[in-house]
């Protein structure tokens, strides 16, 4: 599987709303040097289910996490892949990046196409405040489920602060 292979099929389906690519190799190993890929898509809100519908479609990719980042007004969330996994010098991690205003935190379910997505999408509905629209099941995984704070928030830290505590003891020795 190649990358420009990946993107061409992305950027064909979606068109002006693939917003930006980027294909970055790096070599591995020790005494045979190989290039592995990675791919970088950004994609507005409204076209990252169509995009993931794609990567489903053609690639049957195997989705790891969602990761999030706070921007300051927005929070980028991008959303890891990696197509051609187990393949022995064929796997290409995608990266689709798409960014949210913090005034409509507001992304689709990707579970009608990646059940195994509810996971990453609950814990950014939990830690930025995330609404994921359609998730079939919404409640904390981590936070009680009457918590109110999204401690990933960088702008309500000042919330977030009075209810972070050291949870393992040998933190405590830190200085």
């Amino acid at each position: 599987m190649t990358p420009d292979r990946i993107r061409d099929a992305v950027r064909q389906a979606l068109g002006k709303r693939l917003l930006d690519d980027r294909i970055v190799e790096r070599s591995v190993g020790t005494n045979t040097r190989r290039a592995i890929y990675d791919l970088w898509l950004t994609v507005p809100p409204d076209a990252l289910h169509d995009a993931v519908a794609e990567l489903v479609g053609r690639f049957a990719p195997h989705f790891t996490v969602i990761s999030g980042d706070d921007l300051g007004e927005s929070i980028s969330f991008i959303y890891h892949f990696t197509v051609g996994w187990g393949e022995r010098f064929g796997e290409v991690s995608v990266n689709l990046r798409t960014t949210v205003e913090k005034a409509n935190l507001r992304l689709p379910t990707l579970t009608d196409l990646i059940p195994g997505a509810q996971t990453s999408e609950r814990e950014k509905h939990e830690f930025y405040g995330l609404e994921v629209l359609g998730i079939p099941d919404d409640r904390n995984l981590f936070l009680p489920e009457d918590s109110t704070i999204h401690p990933w928030r960088k702008d309500l830290e000042g919330e977030t602060e009075r209810f972070v505590h050291r949870a393992v003891e040998w933190e405590a020795t830190d200085e």
